[in-house]
């Protein structure tokens, strides 16, 4: 996943020759997958174009996080993969929901267990197996979401939250953090998902609601995890500490912190990729 970050007001962009200029530096565009772009940017539609002609997707990104949208190639792709994804949503959508909350339950519970934390399970794997609705599913992984948060604020200091989770708008530094982790791989698995053929508006555990990526966020299902063991790391280390947030209207991370951030996260990214592009892959399996 080869992801250019711009994240520096009103670079100077452009595309040209098969090339993207930012400010002084060039990258040839078979280089990218994907071009991130963080607040104000100014991109001529010709560059949009030519962009999607070299075939890279355009995430935006408002400051804060709370908006986002993507920008991928017009071509039709993949028509029999999305009559057959439309299919499952409602022939499959039961068995395929309980296969994501199961691994989610898992995974969640092995992360705790890193920090010596048990947290039981079974009982939530026997009302998942035994649910025969979504609704039930959504309620069961609720519930699980909230117990899972007191033991995992648990693991930091108080100055860095107030305990519980928040969000739209997050209201702690490690509720910023954890959203704004949390909308970077919603986006870039909508972006692998476009890649693959998928329609990310359609999903299985999560419905479809306006500009909702429900496909997206079943997936992120099973990296919340993850990203979770990375936010507790980047605290751990002190790569960024509460004064790298402002407060107004919620709690966000500023530009300054964001820097210290973005080499860390395309490592992160990077590492996460195949494990993303196999869940994916399954999915289209399980169809």
């Amino acid at each position: 996943m080869n992801i250019v970050i711009v994240d520096k007001k009103e670079s100077a962009l452009s595309v040209k020759n098969d090339l993207l200029t930012i400010d002084t530096r060039k990258i040839p565009l078979h280089l990218i997958d994907t071009l991130l772009l963080v607040g104000t940017q100014n991109l001529k539609s010709t560059d949009l174009t030519r962009l999607s002609a070299g075939g890279v997707q355009v995430v935006l990104l408002s400051s804060d996080f709370t908006k986002s949208a993507l920008l991928i190639t017009t071509s039709a792709k993949n028509a029999e993969l999305k009559l057959s994804q439309y299919r499952a949503c409602t022939t499959k959508a039961l068995p395929i929901a309980k296969m994501i909350l199961t691994r989610k339950v898992t995974l969640h519970a092995e992360q705790l267990q890193k920090h010596q934390i048990s947290m039981e399970t079974e009982s939530v794997r026997k009302q998942i197996h035994e649910a025969t609705t979504l609704d039930t599913l959504l309620g069961i992984e609720g519930s699980f979401s909230r117990a899972y948060f007191v033991h995992y604020f648990a693991l930091f200091p108080k100055t860095l939250h107030k305990g519980k989770r928040t969000k739209r708008p997050p209201k702690d530094p490690l509720n910023a953090l954890l959203s704004w982790y949390y909308t970077l791989f919603y986006n870039l698995i909508a972006v692998r998902l476009i890649g693959f053929g998928f329609e990310p508006s359609l999903g299985f555990l999560h419905r479809p609601f306006r500009s909702h990526m429900a496909l997206a966020s079943d997936l992120l299902e099973l990296y919340r995890a993850d990203i979770n063991e990375f936010v507790h790391d980047i605290f751990a280390r002190k790569l960024v500490t509460p004064r790298d947030f402002s407060k107004k209207g919620g709690v966000y991370l500023r530009y300054e912190g964001r820097k210290k951030l973005w080499q860390p996260f395309r490592t992160f990214a990077a590492a996460l990729e195949p494990r993303i592009d196999a869940s994916i892959s399954e999915i289209r399996g399980l169809l």
